[in-house]
């Protein structure tokens, strides 16, 4: 509809609404639940906007034009509500897919704190600790493709069955591929069970070849793994978790990202 004929309306549904402002129905939505719009609701339960209700809020509609008069401040404190409520809906989605897996649930929400906790002490920018942020929490979401009886097996697995296992990564990427806020974590999703020595999967990427993020989702994900209970054995201390990532440093993990995180580790609230 032109908006030309919106301007004139009162009374708005949630996507005539979201168009004059320049906006999606869901975040006119987003601003109901919130408190931050009044809404009518019909006796169907569809919302209902007065045109001067959204100029309350500070959009200034005028014909030809609309413009939003709100500050800066409160549209970054908007988006940063919205980013939130996001982020705590992903970590719901995560942590019911954790359930499938041995190490349980809350395994990616607790990697993508460790990670995040890192990427600060490297003092990384925001973008790439959102990026590392939004890769841990999805680090595992091939999983969602591979036979629960292989997720759930309390022993070795078989050949078969690593192999078969390994490929979660690859399915990982492909499955985030489509979606625009985590296309920049697509890398880090692929490439999280590398090896610094080259001998991880599932591109056998070796050294500083691997990115950066990946690099801290390995790291983080092992210490996370350690430390959790399991069917076939109990978690490891924190100084036993400790002791096994310095042994295989340098050749699993960054030798410079093991210093840092041995280094400061106790110093954090994980154990």
């Amino acid at each position: 509809m032109k908006k030309s004929i919106l301007i004139q309306k009162e009374i708005l549904n949630t996507s005539e609404a979201a168009e004059l402002i320049n906006v999606t129905a869901q975040t006119i939505k987003n601003y109901i639940y919130s408190g931050k719009l009044k809404s009518l609701k019909t006796p169907g339960g569809h919302h209902r906007i007065r045109r001067s209700e959204l100029e309350a809020m500070g959009f200034s509609i005028q014909k030809g034009q609309v413009s939003s008069g709100l500050s800066r401040e409160d549209m970054l404190a908007q988006y940063n509500q919205l980013l939130e409520g996001y982020k705590k809906t992903i970590e719901i989605l995560i942590k019911a897919l954790d359930r499938r897996d041995i190490v349980g649930a809350g395994h990616s929400v607790r990697v993508a704190d460790y990670a995040s906790w890192m990427a600060d002490m490297l003092d990384l920018s925001l973008k790439e600790k959102e990026n590392i942020m939004m890769a841990a929490l999805f680090h595992d979401v091939g999983k969602v493709w591979i036979k629960e009886d292989i997720l759930s097996k309390n022993g070795k697995l078989t050949p078969d069955e690593f192999a078969m296992m390994q490929k979660h990564p690859e399915i990982g990427e492909k499955i985030v591929k489509d979606v625009d806020c985590l296309r920049s974590a697509q890398a880090l999703i692929r490439h999280h069970h590398e090896r610094f020595d080259g001998k991880g999967y599932p591109d056998g990427l070796r050294g500083e070849k691997i990115p950066m993020g990946a690099r801290i989702i390995s790291l983080a994900e092992t210490y996370d793994f350690l430390r959790s209970n399991l069917p076939f054995r109990h978690s490891f201390s924190p100084e036993e978790t400790v002791a096994e990532i310095k042994k295989v440093s340098g050749a699993q993990f960054d030798p410079g990202l093991v210093k840092i995180f041995v280094d400061n580790v106790e110093r954090r609230a994980f154990h």
